[in-house]
């Protein structure tokens, strides 16, 4: 079976942003499948141009199209982006040849233009994934108001998915997302982000960087990743400034994006020294850091919408064997609470994020056993070779059809 895998921010473990297309397509071409991925180019993503726009990743052959992206564009060159590599993909897309089967993934939205394109030219299924449900985040967000442009995009979500043979949502509530959209008849498979438990180890010891940091004595938080407005880290800073009396606690924030300077100058401007910015961490670094942390946090800006997303970061903490402190409710906080592996808070509830901080902070011998049951939840429900086969499955079926 020959795949077409469509992903404009496809990532290899030499970047530092999630990898779930690399992981879940390497193990397509293990099982004797070939897979060619068309993708941008990702500023954060590992991707060495100096290689070329064609090259052979673990047996995946990748086309890189000539189009760039950064979290760091403004909205309006974005778009662009987005639109060039639309055109781009197509392209290249018509050039591959005995495709079964296209597999594309979201964000953005407009990935499903190229793949609907390819479906019809070439005569085969396509599979479209929903990372993040769009229009409705952007929407919601206020990021898109011209109520024009709102029309025009919610059309073209009811039209890709209604293109598609199957869709592939990555929690729960993106799947009820799309029902009200699409209605029941569509089928709709929940294949949530997996763990790396090969990679994110409880037995990697942080002691090293603990000492570089000078962490050895304190309580730390960790976020790591994007650091844009639906991360919310001005929640995680007003939380270290209601605790700053409190010279054990120590959060760090790791990662690059849109907010990352407007949080570096109301550090400084609070001087608060109980907060450490730290650049985006390659993936091949990160399990040290991890490692090296109490506390992994995720946090989500104050839209209902957001808790229906299925953050990359929760999953890498809880195959390190790491207690996770959400900000929010819905799914994933089910996920930590059924399994005393971490908790969550009513959105955006900064005087519960704070008590769940101070009771960790003086519980310290209950984070070794949050720690073991994170460990067992990521091998146990989100192992990422049974995910991966689990959509291998799910593609094989529509071919058959």
């Amino acid at each position: 079976m020959h795949i077409l895998y469509i992903h404009q921010h496809f990532a290899t473990p030499q970047g530092s942003t999630g990898t779930r297309s690399y992981e879940f397509a390497r193990r397509w071409v293990k099982s004797g499948h070939k897979v060619t991925m068309i993708t941008g180019h990702y500023d954060i993503g590992g991707l060495d141009l100096t290689k070329g726009r064609k090259q052979t990743i673990d047996g995946i052959n990748v086309i890189i199209v000539g189009t760039r992206y950064s979290n760091k564009q403004s909205i309006l060159r974005r778009i662009f982006s987005f639109l060039c590599f639309c055109f781009f993909s197509i392209i290249a897309g018509l050039r591959v040849r005995n495709v079964d089967v296209i597999y594309a993934t979201s964000t953005p939205l407009t990935i499903g233009i190229p793949a609907m394109k390819l479906k019809w030219f070439k005569r085969i299924p396509f599979i479209f994934e929903v990372r993040d449900q769009w229009p409705e985040i952007p929407i919601e967000l206020g990021v898109i108001k011209n109520r024009v442009m709102i029309r025009m995009l919610l059309w073209l979500e009811k039209l890709i998915y209604k293109q598609s043979s199957a869709i592939v949502a990555l929690s729960p509530g993106m799947a009820e997302g799309i029902r009200k959209v699409v209605g029941d008849k569509k089928h709709i498979e929940v294949v949530p982000n997996s763990c790396d438990t090969d990679f994110f180890k409880p037995e990697i010891d942080g002691s090293q960087i603990r000492e570089k940091y000078g962490w050895n004595e304190k309580f730390v938080l960790l976020h790591f990743g994007a650091m844009g407005r639906v991360n919310n880290l001005e929640f995680v800073l007003e939380a270290a400034q209601k605790l700053r009396d409190n010279k054990a606690i120590h959060f760090v924030l790791a990662g690059n994006g849109s907010q990352k300077e407007t949080l570096r100058d109301k550090i400084n401007n609070l001087n608060l020294n109980n907060v450490e910015i730290l650049d985006a961490i390659p993936k091949h670094e990160l399990a040290d850091f991890v490692a090296a942390c109490d506390v992994s946090l995720v946090t989500i800006a104050n839209y209902k919408i957001l808790e229906r997303n299925s953050a990359n970061k929760f999953f890498d903490s809880l195959s390190a064997g790491k207690p996770v402190l959400l900000n929010y409710s819905g799914w994933q906080r089910d996920i930590l609470e059924d399994n005393k592996c971490g908790s969550g808070c009513d959105l955006c509830n900064l005087e519960q994020f704070i008590e769940k901080i101070q009771y960790l902070e003086l519980h310290k011998d209950e984070i070794k056993q949050m720690g073991q049951n994170a460990r067992k939840v990521a091998l146990e429900q989100f192992s990422r070779d049974k995910l991966a086969a689990s959509v291998l499955d799910l593609i094989e079926k529509q071919i058959q059809k």
